[in-house]
């Protein structure tokens, strides 16, 4: 006779214990252990007989029943054929002996059957076919076979040159993600479509993507893309994907896999949802998440990309590490009692002849088998509940606009099975309680049971009511976080890596570094505009008219002239003594704007002394406090900046007082922002010096703690990181300050690396700053700092000061009234008749003035005969101390060394071709020749030459037309020139220029005043004597071969001192 076992366990591992019972069975020491059994279980019926009390004699039944039941259930051995519950596959083991196999037969059969009822009764997927909690099993393994490229292998690749993922994440981020981007898809609806593959479709035939479907790759719009993929995926993808899927899901073909999954989604979404659908969703949506951090990528959005990257794989390594519910808990624990139960057969055949204590070992033995296999239908009444769970769990998803398997869905789906697969596993294994509770009906059980049912006491009362003294050990082990009121939840030691904001030793440094650009930046804005303003046509010439020059600011309504006025009217007002008006000064001033450093207070003095008559004491004195102000007053410096820079963002036409038009303007701008900036930065650096004092400290912890409990200071540090543009470096520093676990909060990172990335204490990766930028952000960022940690603010530095102004401000009318309340005496009455009274009373006193007048005439020719022939002799003094001087300043001038700053040769080239032009446009007598040189040039422009070799070209090629063109420029620069200098000085200065400029003769072979400077030279000798000619020759040329016009001005002064015309 055969007796069929089925085993819930492993069936391997059962036939095994059953060989090796059999092997014992079939030796001596089998039948020994049950003799020494016998021996024993005689001797303890004989000394029980004789010690009981009650004398009921001796139980020899006791040891007869005992070795019946051996000889019927141990001594003989059966066939027994071991059925595995799950694969069906039967192995044969002879020779087990009777009992153990009769017991497993007839209770195994019963756990068994009874369970495939149930199974049936329930309409659950085979859980003795497939294993526990199967259905959620399935859906897992899908999901988690289809991760990767690692997972997916050939499905990934199933023909030559092709690339699954590459293709999809390609045209994810190139194409759906794109339209997303354009508004002309929305992500909500990709992520709630069921079909997923249809969910990422976006047709344009203008956007292209790259995409690996065999051989090489294929660039493709849109819409042809997203038709291949689809037949790429559903003719070759598919089926490979099976293939994958028969290894995890244990079926035995490919074509097996859908069938599979579909009776798991039957159970759980009653059928609305295909295998199809779902294989493809789990395929896509994983390239879905790579499609978008490969879109943060390209769209340089570096935190993004890291944060998305970052979770999908902590996601793939949790589902990496997971293992099947039944293989991890219940099979194993199944198999080992299973096999425990068999495995001491032969301690039971030495049990049972113990007599009547052997026979109760003996029913329990058997009772042990009964309660292994109640576990099966035990289980699957749990198999029934979490699957019941599950599905209900999907019906509230789909009730919830998360349609399976859409990319929501499929996330929502992942998050509910990972639930239910825990709680299978909780109540998985508390099913040998249940079962044990059952069969033995004891308490120790059900306590065991209900213990797992509920929670333990895990309130620590310490953490809100802490000991106010506790004893320290010997060594302390120091925790890995710590949490502080002002620090927050910190890294262990984390104040000693993250930065430290030393508020009184930094800024001293920056209040150094901040004078110094601004000094910096002021000096280069006011050589800028003195080289600028010393080309302008108004304020070039010596001693030009301040008068008019005065009204013309005086109607302007630059911002620059009015900020001139408002200096003016400071000096006339500090000297009134002179007569001279507030637009006299500002003249002046604007005039001096021009003017060379050194010669600045000669300049202005000579001019105050011959346009305005002020002494020559008083006007040293002005001309001091001028340059003074003008070289040397920082302040000064920034407001005329900050005008300058107002003008040229307005677009005005002209500066009167500085004589610049708009194009000059233009080209003072950066230079005049970049002194306000810098003037800027310097007063708040000096404002936050002043809110922290000598010394302060501030940790990068505790003050990102402070702005993230604080929505305003976060307002203002945002905008501060938006206007430097650090705000994509404060987030990558956060999140790597947030990884490494030295600050646990998001905010409180972002926060604390804001400020160090202001601070100037880490340097950004994304935006680098120049020194004026570095220096500003340093200073916001402690003005943040100061208003985190309430630092006092100066008053001066008080935006609020002034507030009040208005309502202190008496209101208009209140004098009127209050003169009217004052009772004044009117005196009109004894005003009438005053005029006749005066009429009399002037023509009396013109009959007594009549003869002094007379006498007043002629004392006044005397003394003007006199002042005029003083004032002569003064004057010649004067004027022959000043030529002495001028002429020493022209000697020094002449011999020093030569200026390096001559023009380049292309920039004489282009202004020769300029002057060709105007000739040309005019229609001028001879414009047909110079029509031939511009043409000339032109062709030498265009076969690539310079300007400069340009010109001797085409002056070479057209000679009689360049002669002219080089006539009008010459002319040009002449009449620049205007009467400040004599007419044979302005003729060697032409000839000067055509002899050679910048070092090279102008008009080579053509040049028709070769020789004529010799004679101008010898002229100027004659008229200025040898050395001051000489001299005064040595500069012209160098103003004329370097565009110097201060020795021009130079030259001009000497002559006004000489008393020439000019």
């Amino acid at each position: 006779m055969v007796f069929e076992i089925f085993s819930i366990g492993d069936s391997a591992f059962l036939a095994a214990i059953l060989n090796a019972i059999a092997m014992i069975a079939g030796t001596g020491h089998y039948t020994m252990a049950a003799g020494i059994g016998a021996v024993l279980g005689v001797i303890m019926t004989l000394v029980r007989g004789l010690t009981q009390y009650d004398a009921r004699g001796i139980r020899y039944q006791d040891m007869m029943a005992s070795i019946l039941i051996y000889l019927i259930l141990f001594a003989p051995g059966v066939k027994v054929t071991v059925e595995d519950a799950y694969t069906g596959q039967v192995q044969v083991v002879d020779n087990v002996p009777m009992g153990p196999a009769v017991a497993g037969s007839i209770l195994s059969n019963l756990g068994y059957r009874l369970t495939r009822l149930f199974e049936q009764g329930f309409s659950t997927p085979s859980m003795t076919e497939h294993g526990f909690a199967d259905t959620l099993q399935v859906m897992t393994l899908v999901r988690k076979n289809l991760l990767s490229r690692v997972e997916l292998g050939k499905a990934n690749s199933p023909n030559a040159g092709g690339d699954l993922e590459n293709s999809l994440v390609n045209y994810l981020k190139e194409c759906t993600l794109t339209g997303v981007d354009l508004g002309l898809l929305t992500l909500d609806g990709i992520m709630r479509q069921a079909q997923v593959l249809d969910a990422i479709k976006f047709d344009s035939n203008v956007y292209t993507t790259e995409i690996h479907v065999g051989g090489a790759p294929k660039i493709q719009d849109c819409t042809d893309a997203w038709a291949t993929l689809d037949t790429y995926v559903k003719t070759l993808v598919v089926p490979e994907v099976e293939n994958v899927l028969k290894e995890a899901l244990k079926v035995a073909l490919p074509d097996d896999v859908q069938p599979r999954i579909d009776d798991a989604l039957t159970v759980l979404t009653g059928g609305s949802v295909s295998a199809l659908d779902y294989m493809l969703a789990s395929l896509i949506t994983p390239m879905f998440e790579k499609g978008v951090v490969g879109r943060h990528e390209d769209g340089m959005k570096w935190n993004k990309a890291a944060m998305v990257e970052q979770a999908i794989q902590q996601r793939n390594t949790q589902w990496a590490g997971e293992q099947n519910l039944f293989t991890r808990i219940v099979r194993p624990m199944m198999t080992w009692i299973e096999g425990f139960s068999y495995a001491i057969t032969p301690l039971m055949a030495f049990a049972v002849m113990l007599g009547a204590q052997g026979i109760r070992i003996t029913g329990q033995y058997f009772l042990m088998l009964l309660w292994i296999q109640l576990w099966m239908p035990i289980l699957a009444v749990v198999n029934l509940y979490i699957t019941m769970a599950a599905a209900g769990k999907m019906a509230a998803l789909d009730a919830a606009q998360f349609n399976l398997p859409s990319i929501y869905g499929i996330y929502q789906m992942d998050m509910a099975i990972q639930e239910w697969l825990g709680v299978g596993g909780m109540l998985a294994s508390s099913t040998p309680a249940i079962a044990l509770m059952l069969v033995y009906g004891g308490s120790v059980t059900a306590t065991h049971f209900l213990g797992r049912m509920q929670g333990g006491d895990f309130v620590n009362e310490k953490i809100g009511s802490p000991d106010i003294v506790s004893p320290a050990p010997v060594m302390n082990m120091q925790p890995n976080y710590q949490h502080a009121p002002l620090t927050g939840a910190t890294l262990f030691g984390a104040e000693k890596v993250l930065s430290s904001f030393q508020a009184g030793k930094d800024l001293s440094a920056a209040v150094s570094s901040a004078s110094m650009a601004m000094q910096q930046a002021s000096s280069s804005f006011m050589e800028s505009l003195s080289n600028t303003a010393s080309r302008s046509s108004g304020l070039s010439q010596e001693g030009f008219d301040a008068h008019s020059a005065g009204s013309r600011i005086a109607s302007s309504t630059s911002q620059t002239d009015k900020f001139m006025r408002a200096t003016g009217e400071d000096l006339a007002q500090r000297y009134r003594d002179t007569g001279m008006s507030g637009d006299d000064f500002a003249a002046v001033v604007g005039g001096s704007a021009g003017l060379p450093k050194g010669w600045l207070p000669l300049s202005v003095s000579g001019q105050l002394q011959n346009q305005f008559r002020v002494s020559q004491s008083r006007a040293d004195e002005i001309a001091s406090d001028i340059s003074r102000r003008v070289t040397e007053d920082h302040g000064w410096q920034t407001d005329l900046a900050r005008s300058v820079a107002a003008d040229a963002q307005s677009g005005t036409r002209e500066v009167a007082s500085l004589g610049l038009q708009k194009q000059d303007l233009s080209s003072l701008q950066k230079s005049a922002t970049d002194t306000v900036s810098a003037t800027e930065t310097y007063n708040q650096t000096v404002s936050a010096q002043m809110r922290f004092g000598a010394s302060a400290s501030y940790g990068a912890a505790e003050t990102g703690r402070r702005f993230a409990g604080d929505r305003n200071l976060m307002s203002g540090l945002d905008a501060a990181l938006d206007r430097f543009g650090l705000r994509g470096d404060a987030q990558r520093l956060g999140a790597e300050w947030r990884a490494s676990g030295l600050i646990a909060d998001k905010d409180q990172a972002f926060a604390a690396a804001g400020m160090s990335l202001l601070a100037g204490y880490s340097s950004p990766m994304f935006r680098r700053l120049d020194g004026h930028e570095a220096r500003l952000a340093e200073a916001t960022g402690y003005q943040l700092l100061g208003d985190a940690w309430n630092a006092p603010s100066p008053s001066g530095q008080t935006p609020e000061r002034n507030a009040d102004l208005t309502a202190r401000s008496p209101e208009f009318g209140t004098i009127r009234s209050l003169v009217d309340r004052a009772g004044f005496h009117d005196p009109r009455n004894e005003a009438a008749g005053l005029d006749g009274r005066v009429t009399g009373s002037i023509q009396a006193t013109n009959g007594r003035v009549a003869g002094g007048e007379r006498m007043v005439n002629s004392a006044y020719q005397t003394g003007q005969g006199q002042v005029h022939g003083v004032s002569n002799l003064e004057f010649a003094g004067m004027h022959a101390e000043k030529a002495e001087h001028l002429r020493a300043e022209i000697s020094k001038a002449a011999n020093s060394q030569q200026s390096a700053a001559e023009l380049e040769y292309d920039v004489v080239g282009g202004s020769i071709y300029n002057a060709a032009q105007n000739i040309s446009g005019i229609g001028a007598s001879g414009a047909g020749s110079v029509k031939a040189f511009i043409d000339e040039f032109d062709a030498a422009r265009g076969h690539g030459l310079s300007l400069g070799q340009a010109f001797q070209s085409a002056l070479n090629a057209a000679p009689e037309g360049g002669q002219k063109a080089l006539d009008a420029w010459a002319d040009q620069r002449v009449a620049e020139a205007g009467s400040r200098l004599t007419p044979t000085q302005q003729a060697y200065y032409r000839a000067a220029m055509f002899e050679s400029f910048a070092g090279v003769s102008m008009s080579g072979d053509y040049n028709p005043y070769v020789g004529q400077s010799n004679q101008l030279h010898e002229q100027l000798r004659n008229e200025h004597g040898d050395s001051v000619g000489a001299d005064i020759a040595s500069l012209l040329r160098r103003a004329a071969g370097q565009n110097r016009s201060d020795l021009l001005n130079l030259v001009s002064t000497y002559n006004a001192a000489n008393q020439m015309r000019r």
